[in-house]
């Protein structure tokens, strides 16, 4: 039997199609009915229309309900547009073909026009046939859709995996721990290293299994380059990524940090870092007594007043005496040349910073005293600061006495003019950005009346000094304190 497969639409050809029952013959029936015979009579052949329904063919016609008879010649040959097709008897008989099949298969034929049946009962049965074919096709559907996931997925999980070649990761995975680590092991990551070097110093270590494992990761990772020198308690077996996240974490950072405050002597400082560190004092102080060595410059005089910066340090495992002083001393050569003061100049600028250092703690003040200093030492006058007394005594400010008032110490500034031989402590930023650039003032003297809150007042004459001096007797008079003679917050009282 053939049958269209319904995939043209009308106007493409392809119905009907006929089927005989007997062999084919040379021409077709000349009557436009078949002879009747007694039973049933076999018709020749079927034909199909688009929706699958076979209608028989005797001697080449086709037969409707009603017993008209139709050539399959003028079925295909008329156009269906019109539904009207004129029966045998008013078509002439066309002279019989030599072949039954001569008709134009690719005719475009509307199958609606031969409504073979009872009306309404051929409707409905075809309706139903169509909803039952619907069914199966979706069912059909719904199959092969399953089947094409089933295989698709087997195809992908099973067969694809083994034609891949490895994955990238598994490539890493061959000289890379998988992390995260055991154990303890301290290591020393040099200042300026890179990755590779780095990564080389772990692997030898044993903290990551290569050092291109490492190197991968450092450049995978833009954080990477904050990575800072020093020494890290770390652990064994990490994996190059686990590595590099442990080295960025502060925490894992083994160092310890010493805070110099301003105005600190060097005898100060080296007690400060020998409690804050494992470093021992002799240390220090052995350091301490090669000024040049830890970077005074020679310009200066060979000590080491005045020239380590009070900031916060960071003190690591391995750092020495020398490494700490001279850190320090590099420390306040940078801020000299940051501040474009002159090489020659820079111990003078000290010196003096370390008088405005230990007179005022308060930053509106420190100008108004280094303007003083600095009148002091235009007019001739000696700069009477007692502080200056202390440091030479090695004694507090309040244990000074009468008669150390006039001794011949070299830092009695009271006795000899001009500034003390050294600074006399550390002075801070502040202090020698006030001594650079001091305001304009006629100031020649100040004291500080209120040692609590550090108010100090400043004085063009030595009569309204004394005054100055007069409130701070009366403030300390009321805060049970006494001034010895000589004294007057640290300033000079006696002009």
């Amino acid at each position: 039997m053939v049958r269209d497969d319904e995939t043209r639409g009308a106007g493409s050809g392809g119905w009907p199609q006929v089927q005989w029952a007997g062999e084919e013959t040379a021409a077709q029936p000349e009557q436009p009915q078949p002879e009747q015979a007694e039973g049933l009579v076999e018709p020749d052949g079927y034909v199909y229309d688009v929706h699958g329904y076979a209608h028989p063919v005797y001697g080449g016609y086709v037969y409707d309900d009603e017993g008209n008879a139709y050539p399959i010649e003028q079925l295909v040959s008329n156009s269906p547009a019109t539904g009207e097709y004129a029966p045998v008897s008013e078509v002439p008989v066309a002279a019989t073909p030599s072949d039954p099949f001569t008709y134009d298969r690719y005719t475009a034929v509307d199958p609606s026009q031969w409504g073979f049946g009872a009306g309404e009962a051929v409707e409905g049965t075809r309706a139903d046939r169509k909803r039952k074919r619907g069914v199966r096709s979706g069912i059909a559907l719904a199959v092969c859709l399953v089947l094409f996931v089933a295989v698709g997925w087997y195809a992908y999980d099973t067969i694809l995996p083994s034609l891949r070649p490895p994955a990238a990761e598994e490539t890493v995975a061959a000289d890379d721990f998988p992390g995260p680590g055991t154990g303890s092991v301290e290591v020393v990551i040099e200042q300026g290293a890179t990755g590779a070097s780095i990564g080389r110093v772990l692997a030898e270590a044993g903290v990551v299994k290569s050092a291109a494992a490492f190197t991968r990761a450092y450049a995978a990772n833009p954080d990477a380059v904050g990575i800072q020198h020093g020494t890290y308690a770390m652990q064994l077996e990490m994996s190059g990524a686990g590595a590099v996240e442990w080295l960025l974490d502060r925490k894992n950072k083994i160092e310890l940090r010493v805070t110099i405050v301003e105005g600190s002597t060097v005898e100060g400082i080296l007690k400060t870092i020998s409690s804050k560190t494992p470093i021992p004092i002799e240390d220090l102080e052995k350091a301490a007594k090669s000024p040049r060595k830890l970077g005074v410059p020679k310009s200066a005089k060979k000590q080491l007043e005045g020239w380590l910066f009070p900031a916060t340090y960071t003190i690591e495992p391995g750092d020495t005496a020398k490494d700490i002083l001279e850190a320090m001393v590099s420390k306040t050569r940078t801020e000299l040349t940051k501040l474009e003061v002159p090489e020659d100049e820079w111990e003078t600028v000290l010196n003096k910073a370390s008088l405005v250092e230990k007179e005022v703690n308060k930053e509106e003040y420190r100008g108004k005293a280094a303007r003083a200093i600095e009148n002091r030492l235009e007019t001739g006058m000696t700069l009477g600061i007692d502080a200056t007394l202390a440091y030479g005594l090695g004694k507090s400010g309040l244990d000074l006495t009468t008669s150390d008032l006039k001794s011949d110490n070299e830092y009695n500034t009271r006795v000899h003019p001009g500034l003390p031989p050294t600074p006399i402590g550390s002075p801070g930023l502040a202090a020698i950005k006030a001594v650079l650039d001091p305001p304009e003032g006629p100031w020649l003297y100040w004291v500080t009346v209120d040692l609590n809150t550090g108010e100090t007042l400043f004085a063009e004459t030595l009569a309204e000094h004394n005054e100055n001096v007069a409130k701070l007797q009366k403030w300390m008079a009321e805060n049970g304190e006494s001034l010895r003679e000589g004294e007057g917050g640290g300033t000079d009282t006696d002009g």
